[in-house]
């Protein structure tokens, strides 16, 4: 019973308030007001809000240096980020190399403009031993690493290998800057001229060195803690030449060989295991 009295009350109260001119008056104002409204905001606050239709023309500013790069992108009302890429030998440093959005692109005021530069520092590059593989293997591997190839010339000691890299400059394990250049020297094999082998034990390796060349021969440096096998005395030593003595030479002093030929020279550091002077000349004179 009383949940009917109550049906029909609300009934008729709804019934009241849709014949009421009030209510439906106040209800479209209210609808011209919120259609009002959203023109007001998509017509005029939002374009200005957003720029709908302001566009600016991204400028070319590869290949400059960032700081006018950037001077010219901000006279664009944009924004610029700068970002570093690799570093390229062919450009110089701090320059743009790239740029995102490109040039001539068309984007909104305030956009950020990502620019990338050159590596400010230079990378370094550890020379490679070169000594004893083909010219073009070598020329190869100088370029894999950033670095150019030099002069590539004929060297004036003979030696067993023609078209193999004897020599080369700066010697390997030195430090280059990227695009620095390696000079290489290649054998043109066996000289015709036979040459006496000179007497070097006793001597450092540097000096051992330096008379092999004069009579035109090339030195194998054998590593001092390598046994004295014939498969092991290929493995060259480390560079420190002038702390290394001769202790023994492959060819004995006096034989006769072609220009060109290796003599290996068997090292120690320990200088008590070089043969006295005195012994090293009458060997040579024993030769002779």
């Amino acid at each position: 019973m009383r949940l009917r009295r109550t049906s029909k009350v609300a009934f008729d109260w709804l019934r009241t308030l849709f014949r009421n001119l009030y209510f439906w008056g106040g209800l479209g104002g209210l609808l011209v007001l919120g259609i009002g409204t959203y023109f007001l905001v998509d017509a005029m606050i939002m374009p200005s809000y957003t720029r709908h239709g302001v566009a600016v023309r991204v400028p070319d500013v590869e290949n400059r240096p960032f700081k006018k790069a950037k001077k010219l992108a901000r006279n664009r009302d944009l924004t610029v980020e700068r970002q570093v890429g690799r570093y390229n030998p062919n450009v110089a440093q701090d320059v743009v190399v790239d740029q995102n959005p490109p040039p001539n692109a068309d984007v909104k005021p305030g956009r950020r403009v990502y620019l990338t530069v050159n590596a400010g520092e230079v990378p370094m590059v550890d020379v490679p031993d070169l000594n004893g593989i083909s010219v073009r293997e070598a020329k190869n591997r100088v370029s894999a690493l950033g670095l150019k190839v030099g002069t590539v010339n004929p060297d004036s000691i003979p030696s067993p290998y023609p078209n193999t890299i004897t020599r080369q400059q700066p010697e390997p394990g030195d430090s280059l800057e990227t695009g620095e250049t390696v000079n290489l020297w290649y054998s043109t094999g066996l000289g015709t001229d036979t040459v006496q082998v000179p007497s070097v034990v006793g001597q450092t390796v540097e000096t051992a060195q330096s008379r092999l060349r004069q009579q035109k021969l090339q030195a194998t440096v054998v590593d001092p803690r390598t046994p004295d096998s014939p498969r092991d005395t290929s493995q060259s030593a480390d560079t420190s030449a002038t702390k290394r003595f001769v202790r023994r030479q492959g060819r004995d002093a006096g034989t006769k060989v072609r220009a060109g030929t290796k003599i290996r020279l068997f090292t120690t550091d320990d200088s008590t295991q070089v043969p006295a002077p005195n012994s090293t000349r009458q060997d040579t004179m024993a030769v002779n």
